[in-house]
C-alpha cells in the first residue's frame, strides 16, 4: 500500500501524523470493509432462515400429530 506520512509539529510541542492514502488504497479499503458487511449480513439471514423453518417444522409437526389424533388442538 502506497502511503505518504507526514508529521505536523504544533507550537507545544505535540506531533499529529498525517497519513494520506492513494485512491487504489481507499478503494481497497472500502471493498474490504463491504466484504465484511456482506459476511455478517449473510450469517444474520441464515440465523433468522434457520428460525423460521424450525418453527415451521414444529408447526407441521403438530398439524400431523392433530390429522392421526393424537392431541386435540393444533
Amino acid at each position: 500500500m502506497n502511503r505518504f506520512d507526514l508529521t505536523r509539529i504544533h507550537p507545544d510541542g505535540s506531533k499529529e501524523a498525517i497519513r494520506m492514502l492513494l485512491p487504489e488504497d481507499m478503494a481497497r479499503i472500502r471493498q474490504h470493509d463491504l466484504l465484511i458487511e456482506v459476511r455478517r449480513d449473510r450469517l444474520a439471514r441464515q440465523a433468522t432462515a434457520g428460525r423460521w423453518w424450525r418453527r415451521l417444522a414444529r408447526y407441521a409437526h403438530q398439524r400431523a400429530d392433530h390429522a392421526e389424533g393424537e392431541i386435540t388442538r393444533p
